[in-house]
């Protein structure tokens, strides 16, 4: 059977771009797109130079796949804490295998229906029925995935932010984030996150503990609480909202808060 690199190269493209961002998603991890897309690309590579020089050792072949998938995931996920990587990794694995188990039983149903149609979508005779469709859906899911996760950063809003506390003003850039869904457990209010290190936040953590409200979040990478206060006046494009301000030491794309998408 004669084999297309480039229809090679495009399915396992697709493949390890969709597990990445998959694994990436399901545990609310926010990664560079950018570092998505090469790590697939060394996937892609990879599994077109294993396959126009095969190894036949099968404990070779294994344990260069895993270390393949290993740099795949340090350039996707690169993360310092070991415990939190090793998290991934094993995130990654389970979704490379549940979408591989699904692409077999999508091509093993599509090979049933069509069978009595396999020669007449034969494509030079290299690829029946079922594998031209099953290139298909993955074009159409890769497609989805890619439009999804570029939509997201090209939909990403910024707006300005307005905090008093004790009558000073502090105007922050606030960038508007669906993922932030923290909520003040006594009174329900939505939760501002700000740059410890910015004024505001240092203002904020600096306030007495009598006055700060306790924000629990939990996270792949740890449980805790976070430390707010209820400003005296919070305006979002010049429009009043009620939230909490809690700090975090974090920087939001270059702006100085994370601002739930509830509030805008």
């Amino acid at each position: 059977m004669i084999l297309y690199v480039d229809v090679l190269f495009a399915i396992n493209f697709s493949m390890d771009f969709i597990s990445l961002f998959s694994a990436a998603h399901l545990t609310h991890r926010k990664v560079m797109k950018k570092r998505i897309l090469l790590a697939a690309l060394i996937g892609a590579v990879y599994s077109v130079v294993e396959m126009i020089y095969p190894i036949k050792s099968s404990p070779i072949s294994i344990g260069i796949s895993i270390l393949v998938s290993l740099i795949m995931c340090i350039v996707a996920y690169y993360e310092a804490k070991i415990i939190i990587f090793l998290k991934m990794f094993i995130i990654y694995w389970g979704v490379s295998v549940a979408l591989g188990g699904f692409m077999s039983v999508l091509y093993s149903a599509l090979n049933k229906i069509l069978s009595e149609y396999i020669e007449n979508y034969s494509y030079q005779n290299v690829y029946n029925g079922a594998r031209f469709f099953i290139i298909i859906a993955l074009t159409l899911i890769a497609s989805t995935v890619f439009g999804r996760a570029f939509s997201s950063e090209k939909n990403t809003k910024k707006v300005s932010l307005e905090i008093v506390i004790d009558e000073i003003s502090y105007k922050l850039t606030g960038l508007c984030d669906s993922g932030n869904l923290l909520t003040e457990p006594i009174s329900g209010k939505s939760v501002i996150l700000v740059d410890a290190k910015s004024e505001v936040g240092q203002r904020i953590d600096s306030a007495s503990e009598f006055s700060k409200r306790f924000i629990p979040y939990s996270s792949t990478e740890k449980n805790g609480l976070l430390k707010g206060i209820v400003p005296e006046k919070i305006k979002i494009e010049e429009i009043s909202v009620e939230a909490v301000v809690a700090t975090v030491n974090n920087n939001f794309a270059g702006c100085e808060a994370c601002i739930p998408t509830s509030l805008i």
